[in-house]
């Protein structure tokens, strides 16, 4: 069995005194695709910001890659621990102001494993194999990109850490059909490149298809945990959770 990337253990966290995660477990393995789905105020957004340090624990741990216990630690001391992560929020995840190529040129000055990665053509090269958009608008200022543009900025500059492991907060967010469905492509490609990827999604159906495992959150807590096909199928979870009517 592939090892754990990611292994959460009776995590407690919220703002202030208000808590919002309520003892929840939950383990991500490598080049393994898990998606949280859940109704609006789950905390499954608050869940992954637990992980990278931006929500602090209360308690519990966060073991990553079977070694480093992270629970506590803010972000910039995971990240520079050299520890292969990364998180992309749903909101404000491009530098505005800065062209396509300087937001990329930051996420390849925050990559920890530069010097043991080649020449840096190659994450160019990769990002753009991937991201081809991009490269037609490399100097054009992200504020001027469309929302799928930016997303897939977003993900390019993250990928330009080199990281194992990639939380994405419901990157299809306000998004048309046709371009979440191109986010999701990508999303895919990324996981073909052996990359652990934990997704929060709204578009819970759409994300389930491409997904390994799942995990519904209702209220801070896991309410139900399967492989994906195991949520899809399930009559009672697809009426509350996926839109679908219970004949």
């Amino acid at each position: 069995m592939p090892e754990k990337v990611i292994e959460a253990k009776n995590i407690e966290s919220g703002y202030g005194k208000l808590q919002i995660i309520h003892g929840i477990s939950l383990e991500l393995r490598k080049a393994e695709l898990v998606t949280i789905i859940g109704p609006n105020g789950s905390g499954k957004s608050t869940f992954i910001k637990t992980i990278i340090g931006l929500v602090p624990a209360w308690s519990g741990e966060i073991i990553i890659n079977e070694e480093v216990d992270v629970a506590g630690m803010r972000p910039f001391e995971i990240i520079n621990s050299g520890i292969p992560i990364n998180y992309v929020p749903q909101v404000s995840n491009v530098f505005p102001t800065l062209s396509v190529k300087e937001n990329l040129m930051l996420g390849l000055l925050a990559n920890k494993r530069r010097e043991n990665n080649g020449a840096e053509s190659d994450d160019w090269e990769r990002i753009f194999e991937l991201f081809p958009r991009l490269q037609e608008r490399l100097d054009q200022k992200a504020a001027l990109l469309s929302g799928g543009e930016r997303q897939m900025l977003a993900l390019g500059r993250a990928l330009m850490t080199d990281p194992d492991i990639l939380l994405l907060d419901e990157p299809t967010a306000a998004l048309a059909p046709v371009l979440a469905d191109e986010i999701f492509t990508k999303i895919i490609d990324m996981k073909k490149l052996g990359i652990s990827i934990l997704l929060v999604e709204q578009r819970a159906t759409r994300a389930l298809k491409i997904s390994d495992r799942g995990y519904v959150f209702v209220t801070g807590q896991i309410a139900f945990e399967g492989t994906a096909q195991q949520i899809l199928n399930n009559e009672r979870l697809g009426e509350l959770y996926l839109g679908r009517r219970v004949s």
